[in-house]
């Protein structure tokens, strides 16, 4: 005959609750399974959004030249008197007053400052250095070109912004203007003038020996000549 073994559940709770957690490795098997409700006290709780704080997160930094580019820009559009922000608009590079074709790195990145400024307006921008074809290459995949043939040649451009700069002893005069380019009238305009300490990164004083149109000057000490801009040779 068999005999009927009863045991209170109240034991039985107690025994198990008695149990320690089997510690087991990670990359081990086992074939007891494992209690996991004592890691946590209870469970955690789920964001249910994402947040986006900009006064946390904060926007790109700028220094002088980024500030100088929209300065400039903020002016032109005040002074403008018939561009519309949906009409097509060009971005040259600012050149050196006395040559028309030579520039340099302050010109190269007021350019590119430029077109932020103007995009931040909500002007109708026009790349003129984004080739036909995209360059992949083992040093990276390319799309901006300054060669001519690689660039497009029917842009539907009406109106373009003009530069020029002269140095100084004392800083940089940066004078921008657009262009209506069906009449080459002049629709806004704008003149600055900058200070060298204003820009230490693109504009220091001239050595005491300088170069001009192939002949070297020397004068009494550092500093007389106009500025120097980063890159130039003295």
């Amino acid at each position: 005959m068999r005999r009927l073994i009863f045991i209170p559940i109240a034991l039985l709770a107690v025994a198990c609750a008695n149990k320690e957690p089997v510690q087991t490795d990670e990359l081990t098997y086992v074939d007891e399974p494992v209690q996991t409700s004592y890691w946590f006290a209870e469970e955690p709780e789920a964001k249910s959004e994402l947040t986006y704080d900009i006064k946390k997160v904060g926007i790109a930094p700028k220094s002088q030249v980024n500030i100088l580019a929209e300065k400039v820009v903020n002016e032109l559009v005040l002074q403008n008197d018939s561009l519309r922000s949906d009409q097509p608009l060009l971005v040259t590079t600012p050149l050196r007053v006395d040559n028309f074709n030579q520039t340099d790195a302050l010109g190269l990145q007021l350019q590119q400052g430029f077109v932020a400024a103007f995009h931040g307006h909500e002007f109708n921008l026009v790349d003129l250095n984004v080739a036909k074809a995209l360059r992949a290459t083992e040093q990276g995949e390319f799309i901006l070109s300054r060669d001519w043939k690689l660039l497009p040649s029917d842009l539907p451009v009406s109106h373009v912004v003009v530069s020029t700069m002269d140095t100084t002893p004392m800083g940089l005069a940066l004078n921008t203007r657009i262009v209506n380019v069906s009449n080459n009238r002049v629709v806004s305009a704008v003149q600055t003038f900058v200070n060298m300490n204003s820009l230490p990164g693109y504009l220091s004083p001239s050595n005491k020996v300088i170069s001009e149109g192939g002949l070297l000057y020397r004068n009494e000490q550092a500093g007389l000549g106009n500025v120097a801009v980063l890159g130039d040779k003295q």
